[in-house]
């Protein structure tokens, strides 16, 4: 078995560890869009924020749908699609919440198109882990 899958074992055999990845996720999200962007962060590639965007809720879908792996009857057409849910109503309300931010524009649909992406990945991601462990 590989590092990773061996990591991923780790992680799903604690149950509090996928609910403790995925709070300290929504925590994160809750203060950095809640704070003014910074003027001295550079752009380095374009489209740079949509690909944090997506990278950041691939992850939180990632934690997400491994905590409700754990809640879930085994083989619930429901974890993905209730994960990806979950996580494109948090982008969209982070966009909304965002609009109040000073200094921020907020509602930016290519952000939740980017979130919304990153969600399905992040399960897409799990699902083909979980796939291989044995």
């Amino acid at each position: 078995m590989t590092p990773l899958l061996r990591s991923l074992e780790f992680f799903l055999a604690r149950p509090l560890l996928p609910w403790a990845a995925f709070s300290i996720w929504a925590c994160i999200l809750f203060f950095v869009s809640g704070a003014p962007p910074n003027p001295n962060i550079k752009m380095w590639v374009p489209f740079q924020d949509k690909i944090l965007h997506f990278v950041f809720f691939a992850g939180g879908a990632f934690a997400l749908a491994s905590a409700l792996l754990r809640r879930l009857p085994a083989g619930s057409r429901l974890l993905f699609p209730l994960a990806i849910a979950i996580i494109a109503a948090c982008g969209a309300l982070d966009e909304y919440n965002q609009q109040f931010v000073p200094g921020r524009a907020g509602l930016d649909p290519f952000d939740w198109l980017a979130d919304l992406s990153g969600a399905i990945a992040g399960c897409f991601l799990l699902k083909s882990l979980h796939a291989r462990l044995p």
